[in-house]
């Protein structure tokens, strides 16, 4: 019986070929397509040197005449009755997200279905990190409040 290990190792220098090089997208060969996009870069700047946001800014004043008051109602109607005066800041945030969106040059095709499910979802973000930061406003120079504190804290030593 011959055991692998008492047997001579033969060690033979082989040269490996060299590994093909990955392209760099700026080093693109003919026979690649380059990649294009079918909408500019929502950052391209024209000649004046500003990007030429026109059209977003006329189709967003368009949406906000029709839908304002139903982004605002929905995001009412997702909140708590004592938290109904975030409903404005909720339906500003879904504003932005939309007009985020217009920038980059997408398209809205329910403008509707998206404007009420971001404020639906701001809504419950706004309740989910709530549940995270646990946050109390206190009024310290109130004398009360400084005897309820120093009561709990005496409970809890």
């Amino acid at each position: 019986m011959t055991i692998m290990a008492d047997a001579p190792m033969a060690v033979t220098a082989t040269t490996r070929p060299p590994l093909p090089r990955r392209p760099v997208p700026h080093e693109r060969t003919p026979d690649l397509p380059t990649p294009t996009s079918p909408r500019p870069h929502p950052r391209t700047v024209g000649a004046t040197g500003r990007h030429d946001d026109r059209a977003a800014r006329q189709l967003l004043d368009a949406l906000y005449r029709q839908y304002a008051p139903m982004v605002v109602a929905t995001a009412a109607r997702a909140l708590r009755p004592a938290d109904r005066d975030l409903a404005n800041d909720i339906a500003q945030q879904a504003w932005l997200d939309a007009w985020v969106l217009l920038l980059r040059g997408e398209e809205l095709h329910s403008p509707a279905g998206f404007l009420a499910m971001r404020a639906r979802r701001g809504a419950v973000d706004h309740y989910r990190l709530a549940r995270v930061r646990r946050e109390q406003a206190t009024d310290y120079t109130d004398e009360l409040t400084v005897h309820h504190l120093a009561r709990l804290i005496g409970a809890a030593a």
